[in-house]
């Protein structure tokens, strides 16, 4: 299996859309670092709850607390939609890069960022920009509309024997394309374009207001996690976890019997999700970044792996989903699935044969991933080592893919890995 994955990577890495995709999530790694820094900081420290204004009592002592963390949020939330915005444009831009005039390149970015920006503004009649950066979090979209118009201009720039610049009547197809577009954004918020849609369908599918078995969390969690690898990105815990009522029962018969062991739904998704099976974020990514630290050979994978170090141990993995990249890699496609569902599973039978109590507490907001069980149990132990040993099962796992990585590194070069 090894040599397949090898060799259906590097003919992927030899397509010009898989190359386009790449080399823009490569650009965007600084800015999604920052964005990502910004973001942990404000989730800890001004977040309502957040674990460092918890313990500091920050909301207090800090002087003008309420304007920096509009002010953080803000800046974070616009850097996040600018990713977005960019992605749209240098998706384009590299796809046509090979194939045509550089005025060219630029007018398929331009025209790819529009169309774009044209779908996702309908979710804010009054163009307010926070509101549209909601809808910056589906990473697909941008490169979807991205290589769409790339390939329409490289087909187009072929039928043409002229530049764009002297060709108005290409040039005014496309801008009554763009219109068209535009009219279809009118509607498109109420479609599946959106990660929302994903999330309803996973709802839909769990029948939300009914505790989910076990085996509904594990689909529901392998479905967030694909749809995660290929750039749909949202709040699984928000959307979907937190509509349940199995954690508030459970609270309630913690805060009236001070017992964790007789609780009425020992299994639900903080209990394996959250306590075990995110470490580092989706796909377990604190188990990646630390065998990346201690196994790739390859110097920008390890910057990119000290990079997010700080950050995946606040599950914030987005520096190492552009930065490997994660996103799109299909060596890395088992792994960041197999890895939560083993770690869960772990966590489902030591809770079954009450090894471990079930994490039920309320705990800080932004806990860093490895403390979450042990806090949410009110400080046992046993569940501070069972994370520890999810966290090496799953580093276990990525090793292997890990070692495939090096592989093609050393048989193709620097193409998609390098």
């Amino acid at each position: 299996m090894g040599n397949q994955l090898i060799r259906f990577t590097q003919k992927l890495s030899k397509q010009q859309f898989y190359q386009a995709i790449i080399s823009t999530l490569r650009i965007l790694l600084p800015f999604e670092f920052i964005g990502i820094t910004l973001h942990i900081i404000y989730e800890t420290a001004f977040h309502e709850n957040g674990i460092f204004e918890a313990i500091f009592d920050l909301r207090s002592n800090l002087p003008a607390f309420k304007p920096l963390g509009i002010t953080l949020k803000i800046t974070t939330m616009l850097i996040f939609l600018s990713i977005a915005l960019s992605i749209a444009f240098l998706v384009a831009d590299h796809f046509v890069s090979s194939s045509t005039r550089p005025t060219t390149r630029y007018l398929a970015g331009l025209t790819s960022l529009t169309i774009y920006f044209l779908l996702i503004a309908e979710t804010s009649p009054s163009l307010n920009l926070l509101q549209i950066s909601e809808s910056s979090g589906n990473l697909l979209l941008p490169i979807i509309v991205g290589l769409i118009i790339g390939f329409c201009f490289t087909k187009l720039q072929a039928h043409s024997h002229t530049s764009f610049g002297n060709n108005w009547p290409t040039i005014l197809t496309l801008f009554i394309f763009i219109l068209l577009i535009g009219g279809l954004s009118l509607t498109v918020h109420q479609t599946q374009y959106y990660a929302s849609f994903f999330y309803q369908q996973i709802s839909t599918l769990l029948n939300i207001g009914a505790h989910p078995s076990f085996l509904k969390i594990l689909l529901a969690v392998t479905l967030r996690n694909c749809a995660h690898f290929f750039g749909i990105i949202s709040d699984f815990t928000n959307t979907i976890a937190n509509q349940f009522p199995d954690q508030g029962a459970n609270l309630a018969y913690v805060i009236a019997h001070h017992n964790l062991w007789k609780i009425p739904y020992p299994i639900t998704f903080h209990s394996l999700y959250n306590s075990y099976g995110m470490l580092g974020g989706n796909g377990m990514l604190l188990a990646l970044n630390a065998t990346l630290l201690f196994k790739i050979k390859n110097k920008r994978m390890q910057f990119a792996a000290r990079l997010s170090l700080g950050q995946t141990l606040f599950d914030q993995g987005g520096t190492l989903l552009f930065g490997i990249p994660v996103l799109f890699n299909p060596i890395l496609l088992i792994p960041f699935l197999l890895a939560p569902l083993i770690s869960m599973m772990l966590g489902y039978l030591f809770i079954m044969t009450k090894l471990v109590p079930p994490a039920t507490y309320i705990i800080p907001h932004a806990t860093p991933g490895i403390l979450r069980a042990f806090l949410g149990t009110n400080g046992d132990w046993r569940a501070l080592l069972l994370s520890l040993a999810c966290l090496a099962i799953s580093s276990a796992i990525y090793y292997p893919f890990i070692n495939l990585i090096n592989r093609a590194i050393n048989e193709q070069g620097d193409v998609n890995h390098g």
